[in-house]
C-alpha cells in the first residue's frame, strides 16, 4: 500500500461496516426445524430483525439437506434434535458439496457432549435456545457476520485468481529486493520460469550500469508516493523488453511491480490496487502456496498471518505451513487438509497451532485451488482465523450447562421427597416445605438463561456476607435432618456473584452432609487471603485432590455418582478468577477447602 492511495474509493474495500453493508443487498436463510410452530416463530422474528433476510423453512431434514445443495442460500440455520437426521447429520450431508456455506446450529438440547461434538464437526456459530425474544437478536447478528465474513474471504479468493490471471506482470519484492512472487505474465514477459525468478535479485533483469537508475530515480519515487515510467528489462535470453513499468510500496516495505506492454495504466492500478488491499489489510492471515514445488511451500504471507503467528514473512518463506503444528495438533484434520491438497478441491478446518512464541491456538484454515485459464492447478491460497474465544466460548457453554444441570438436583430431590412424604401422609405441611426449593429452581433456571446472555456464569460482584449466605444454605439442605451443626468463625466475606457463590456452598455443603456421618460438624470462616469451609468427615485423601475437580471424577462406590458438584465448584471459582485449594483440616479432622479471593 502507497502512502497516499491513487484510488481512496478502494481504502475500505475490506472494512467491516463496508462488509456489512454489502450483504444488506440480500442474505438468504435456510431454517431447518422440525417444529413448524417454532419454525415460523423463528422466521417472523428474524423477518422483524433484518428485513433485507429472505426466510426459507424446511421441516424435514432430508429435504433440507436437498433445497440447500439445490437453493443456495447464504447460511443455514438448524436444529439439533430432529427425526431421521439430526442437526449435525445434516452438517455432514450439507458440507460434503458447500464445504465453506455457513452452518448455525440452534438447538434446544444443550450439553457439553453436544457442544463438543459440534466443535469438532465445524460449526460455523452453536446457539441455544431460550425462553425471551432476545435470542433471536443474537442469531440474527450471528447470521449476519457469518455471512460476511464468507462474502470477504471469497472476494479475497477471486482477487487472487486475478492476479494469476491478469495479462499484466505482476510481482512482489521483499525489503532487500530479492522476488517473493511473480505471476505467470510477468515470468513469460522477462522469459524466466517463475521458480528462476523467486529469490533473485531484481538486478538480475537490468543491463550493466542501470542499477544507478534504479537506486537514484526509480525506489525514491515508489518510497515518495509511486513511480511510473518505462523499464527495458533484459531477458533470459539476452533479448531486450521495453515495458510500461509501475512501482509502489506497501506500508510494510513490500515492492509491487506491475509491467504491461500495453498503455491502459489506470486499469493496471485499479486492479493492483484492489490485489495489494485484499492481501496485506484483510484481517485475516493469508499464504500462497507453490504445488509445483517440493513440499508445496510458502511463497507469499500477508501481514495478518504474521500477526496471526508471530512470524515474520521471511521467517516463513519457502517453508511448509507445518511449522505451524506441534504435538497437541490432531491428525484428522491434519489428513483433512492433505487429502484435499491431494484432490485439488477446497477445504476448511479447525486445528490446534502453535504460535511462534509456542502458546496454542485454534486455527480456522481454509484451502482453496487456484487454476490457470485450462483449469490447471498452480496454486493454491490459505486462509487462517484465529478461532479460539470461539471455541472457548461454546466449551464454557456445554461445561455450563453440565454443571448448572447437576446444581439443580439438591433442590429437585428435596421436593420430590416432600411430595412424596405428602402423598404417603397426606400432611400438607410437606407441601409448604417443598416451596422454598421450587423458588431455588426457579433462581436457577434465571440464572442459566443470564449466563447464556452474558456468556459466563458469573455475573454482578458485591460483597457477600458467607457466614449469612452458608447458614441460609445449610437450612435449605433438608436432607440433613438436624443431625448435623454448622459453625461460623468470624465475618468471612468475599466479592463475588451473589447466585453463584450459593450455588458453590450449595456443593461444598452438600459435599460434607452426604460424605459424614452423624453428627456432621461444619465449619465457616476466613483466614488471610480468603475463606475456608471445613468438616469432620473422612477427609479427600492427598493423591485424590488433584483429580476430585475434574468432571464426572467421584469416590463414591455407588453407580449414581456424578463427579458434577465438584466441577461446578470449579467452575464457579475459575469464573471469579479465585483458585480453591484442598487440604485437611487440623481442628476438625476432614477436609478443608480454602478460596483463596
Amino acid at each position: 500500500m502507497t502512502s497516499s492511495s491513487p484510488h481512496p474509493e478502494l481504502e475500505d474495500t475490506l472494512d467491516e461496516h463496508a462488509l456489512l453493508s454489502d450483504i444488506k443487498g440480500g442474505v438468504t436463510v435456510l431454517h431447518i426445524e422440525d417444529d413448524s410452530s417454532f419454525a415460523d416463530l423463528v422466521s417472523t422474528f428474524l423477518d422483524r430483525e433484518r428485513e433485507y433476510f429472505e426466510i426459507q423453512t424446511e421441516t424435514n431434514p432430508t429435504d433440507g439437506v436437498e433445497l440447500a445443495k439445490e437453493g443456495g442460500p447464504d447460511c443455514i440455520v438448524c436444529d439439533f434434535d430432529m427425526p431421521e437426521m439430526n442437526g449435525l447429520d445434516v452438517l455432514q450431508a450439507v458440507r460434503a458439496d458447500l464445504p465453506e456455506l455457513p452452518f448455525i446450529l440452534f438447538t434446544g438440547k444443550g450439553s457439553e457432549e453436544i457442544a463438543s461434538e459440534a466443535i469438532s464437526a465445524g460449526v460455523t456459530e452453536y446457539l441455544q435456545k431460550e425462553g425471551g425474544t432476545e435470542q433471536y437478536e443474537v442469531l440474527a447478528n450471528r447470521i449476519e457476520q457469518a455471512v460476511a465474513r464468507r462474502r470477504a474471504e471469497r472476494q479475497v479468493t477471486r482477487g487472487f485468481r486475478a492476479i494469476e490471471t491478469a495479462h499484466d506482470g505482476i510481482s512482489l519484492l521483499d525489503i532487500d529486493g530479492n522476488f517473493i512472487y511473480v505471476n505467470e505474465a510477468y515470468a513469460e514477459t522477462v522469459g524466466y520460469e517463475r521458480t528462476e525468478l523467486l529469490g533473485q535479485h531484481w538486478d538480475i533483469l537490468y543491463q550493466e550500469g542501470e542499477e544507478a537508475r534504479v537506486y537514484d530515480e526509480i525506489l525514491p519515487g515508489a518510497r515518495d508516493d509511486e513511480w511510473v515510467g518505462e523499464t527495458d528489462y533484459v531477458r533470459k535470453d539476452g533479448e531486450t523488453v521495453t515495458v510500461d513499468h509501475r512501482l509502489a510500496y506497501t506500508k510494510e516495505d513490500t515492492l509491487v511491480c506491475t509491467i504491461s506492454e500495453t498503455e491502459d495504466v489506470d486499469a493496471i492500478q485499479h486492479e493492483l490496487s484492489l490485489k495489494e488491499r485484499a492481501m496485506d489489510e484483510t484481517p485475516i492471515g493469508i499464504t500462497i502456496t507453490d504445488p509445483t514445488q517440493a513440499d508445496n511451500p510458502i511463497i507469499y504471507a500477508n501481514d495478518g498471518f504474521s500477526s496471526l503467528t508471530g512470524y515474520s514473512r521471511e521467517e516463513v518463506l519457502e517453508r511448509n505451513c507445518r511449522l505451524l503444528q506441534g504435538d497437541r495438533t490432531q491428525e484428522e484434520p491434519i489428513a483433512e487438509l492433505a487429502a484435499a491438497v491431494d484432490d485439488e478441491e477446497p477445504v476448511s478446518v479447525e486445528l490446534r497451532n502453535y504460535h511462534q512464541d509456542g502458546e496454542l491456538f485454534w486455527n480456522r484454515v481454509t484451502v482453496a485451488p487456484l487454476t490457470d485459464d485450462n483449469g490447471k492447478v498452480e496454486h493454491f491460497v490459505g486462509f487462517q482465523e484465529d478461532v479460539t474465544a470461539r471455541r472457548e466460548l461454546l466449551e464454557e457453554f456445554g461445561s455450563l450447562a453440565g454443571v448448572l444441570s447437576h446444581d439443580m438436583q439438591n433442590p429437585l430431590q428435596t421436593v420430590r421427597g416432600r411430595l412424596k412424604l405428602a402423598i404417603e401422609t397426606g400432611d400438607v405441611e410437606h407441601v409448604e416445605e417443598a416451596l422454598p426449593s421450587l423458588d431455588r429452581m426457579a433462581q436457577l433456571i434465571d440464572d442459566v438463561a443470564n449466563a447464556l446472555e452474558a456468556g459466563t456464569i458469573v455475573g454482578e460482584h458485591e460483597k457477600i456476607d458467607i457466614g449469612e449466605l452458608a447458614e441460609t444454605v445449610w437450612e435449605s439442605l433438608d436432607r440433613h435432618g438436624g443431625a448435623g451443626s454448622l459453625d461460623v468463625d468470624g465475618e468471612p466475606f468475599v466479592h463475588g456473584n451473589q447466585d453463584a457463590v450459593r450455588r458453590m456452598f450449595d456443593n461444598l455443603l452438600g459435599n460434607s452432609l452426604e460424605h459424614g456421618e452423624a453428627p456432621v460438624r461444619v465449619r465457616v470462616g476466613e483466614f488471610e487471603g480468603g475463606v475456608y469451609i471445613e468438616d469432620n468427615g473422612p477427609g479427600i485423601p492427598e493423591e485424590n485432590r488433584e483429580q476430585v475437580f475434574e468432571q464426572g471424577f467421584t469416590t463414591k462406590d455407588h453407580s449414581d455418582g456424578t463427579g458434577m458438584g465438584m466441577a461446578s465448584i470449579r467452575q464457579i471459582v475459575l469464573a471469579h478468577d479465585w483458585r480453591i485449594e484442598i487440604a485437611e483440616s487440623n481442628s476438625l479432622g476432614g477436609v478443608r477447602f480454602e478460596i483463596i479471593a
